[in-house]
């Protein structure tokens, strides 16, 4: 009978927080806390986004999802 191997989780499932504080932004991911400046945010989201995108590609998803962030902060009422 042939062994079945399985590689164990890269990491394990955390709550990420990101939260604007003046013009720094804090990633919070369990218990590790990233104070960065809002242009830093931007770039690492940039980079992140493109990455993701190009991962997506790599496994062969074509499909096109789109999701939005948003405040409702801003509606008047």
């Amino acid at each position: 009978m042939p062994a079945i191997h399985s590689k164990p989780a890269l990491l394990t499932p955390q709550t990420i927080v990101v939260t604007p504080v003046g013009e720094i932004v804090e990633i919070k991911i369990g218990n590790t806390v990233l104070s960065i400046h809002y242009e830093q945010a931007l770039l690492l989201s940039q980079m992140i986004r493109l990455k993701a995108k190009e991962a997506k590609r790599l496994v062969g998803d074509s499909s096109r999802h789109w999701s939005v962030v948003g405040t409702l902060d801003a509606l008047k009422q």
